[in-house]
């Protein structure tokens, strides 16, 4: 009631209207379900401790092994990357194809330890990552590239990592009669090569020494 006898007109208030909070809990389920698709797309991949096997990647029956003599281990030189991002990079440069036969992941694209087989081993083609010149090329025809993803010139290999290196070069070799636990190299070793892969942190000689350990059991 006003002064002078009159009413005071009122706006009626939305606060606590039924469209107000439809409106409020849409907008919180719309943050939450973008909090949601950023941690899945952020977060990282996890580990894969699925038992490796030779099953899982064994070639075709109908494919013949090829007279493989060595396992060359490369690494990315990249802190991330998959087994289609290699082979994207590689195709640019024009390549027909990713060079190795096997990727295994470093938990950041891929899962910590995945281990993927390459067009290359699943059809016993030759590889494209020993080098390009004449020395290289045995190591090309015969020589089985395991590329893991990550940069060991400067970070250190995780050991989950390198025990399935160890787990996948053993089932090579106890299905490959040619192989044995010698002929693993590093890229640095194929003759005439000039490069530091797999970086100077991944050591050849200790990874030789866990696949020992693994045929013996």
């Amino acid at each position: 009631m006003r002064e002078d006898g009159g009413t005071i007109d009122r706006q009626p208030s939305t606060h606590g209207s039924p469209e107000r909070a439809a409106t409020v809990a849409a907008l919180a389920a719309a943050a939450a379900l973008l909090a949601l698709v950023l941690w899945l797309w952020l977060r990282p991949p996890g580990r894969d401790d699925a038992p490796l096997r030779w099953d899982a990647f064994a070639p075709p029956a109908e494919v013949a092994l090829r007279p493989w003599n060595a396992i060359v281990i490369h690494h990315s030189d990249s802190r991330r990357g998959t087994l289609e991002s290699i082979d994207a990079w590689h195709r640019k440069k024009g390549w027909d194809g990713i060079g190795y036969h096997f990727v295994v992941g470093n938990g950041v694209d891929m899962p910590l330890g995945r281990v993927e087989a390459t067009f290359r081993w699943r059809l016993q083609r030759e590889g494209a990552h020993a080098g390009a010149g004449p020395a290289q090329s045995p190591f090309n025809q015969f020589g089985i590239g395991i590329c893991l993803v990550g940069d060991f010139e400067h970070d250190a290999l995780d050991p989950w990592q390198e025990a399935r290196v160890a787990d996948l070069c053993a089932e090579l070799i106890r299905h490959v009669p040619s192989l044995g636990p010698a002929r693993i190299i590093g890229h640095r070793d194929v003759p005439g090569k000039d490069t530091k892969c797999p970086g100077t942190k991944l050591d050849v000689e200790r990874l030789r020494f866990l696949v020992r350990q693994r045929l013996q059991q």
